[in-house]
């Protein structure tokens, strides 16, 4: 039976174990909203295990291993995209670092629709970035198409994390697994609006969402709208 009530803290944990608990203990209870104007797309806990684990199987297939760099021009580029922040705990899933500077050499890019890699990594992603992630209109050669995920096996996986000691994200900072456990928990749902996000970038989607999933929470990502308060009225949270 699937509790309805609001999930608890996950107290000793770390953001990935967390997400695991909740969906299996509250799976049908949104934990990440996105919305663009008129676009709005909400995941579960269930679902977004789902879209995570189906991304890592991908990884697994094309020999990405624990401990490669996972460049995620995806997320510094649309920080407020959901699709960026699958790929982000798809990531650290998988026991990869994390790269927002374009300076670190990496064995998997993650793009947009629009952007080219900035490299040749051993692996490329390109994701259209529609709100039902639909397939890419313009596939760069050579490149796999986020879409194709879904296609990927149904068995969901247990997160292999990095060693809490190791760098998770590098960003404007770097952040080891345990910097990013210790970040202040937020119980209820939060909303990140256009101007944070253009401001704090990939990093401070990626803590706010870390923080929701140690605290109970969950993350509303607005990348553009006429009223944001209004909408955080409607979705119950708070600006942060």
């Amino acid at each position: 039976m699937v509790s309805l009530s609001r999930p608890t803290a996950v107290h000793n944990s770390d953001p990935l174990t967390a997400l695991w608990s909740r969906s299996q203990e509250a799976g049908a209870l949104p934990i990440l909203t996105w919305y663009d104007g008129a676009d709005r797309s909400e995941l579960s806990a269930r679902t977004l295990v789902t879209w995570v684990t189906k991304s890592v199987h991908l990884l697994d297939s094309e020999g990405i291993t624990a401990g490669d760099v996972a460049r995620l021009s995806v997320l510094a580029q649309r920080p407020g995209h959901w699709t960026s922040s699958v790929w982000l705990l798809a990531s650290w899933w998988a026991g990869l670092q994390v790269d927002l500077t374009g300076q670190v050499e990496a064995a998997v890019e993650v793009i947009g629709p629009d952007a080219n890699p900035i490299d040749s990594p051993e692996v490329l992603v390109q994701c259209s970035l529609t709100p039902l992630a639909t397939p890419c209109k313009n596939l760069i050669a050579g490149g796999i198409d986020n879409a194709d995920v879904l296609a990927g096996p149904d068995d969901l996986v247990p997160p292999r994390p990095a060693a809490a000691g190791a760098v998770w994200l590098r960003g404007r900072q770097e952040w080891t697994g345990q910097q990013l456990c210790d970040v202040v928990p937020l119980n209820r749902p939060v909303l990140l609006s256009p101007e944070r996000i253009r401001v704090g970038g990939g990093e401070l989607v990626a803590t706010t969402l870390v923080s929701c999933l140690l605290g109970g929470g969950s993350l509303v990502a607005v990348e553009s709208a006429e009223d944001v308060a209004a909408l955080a009225t409607q979705e119950g949270a708070v600006e942060v």
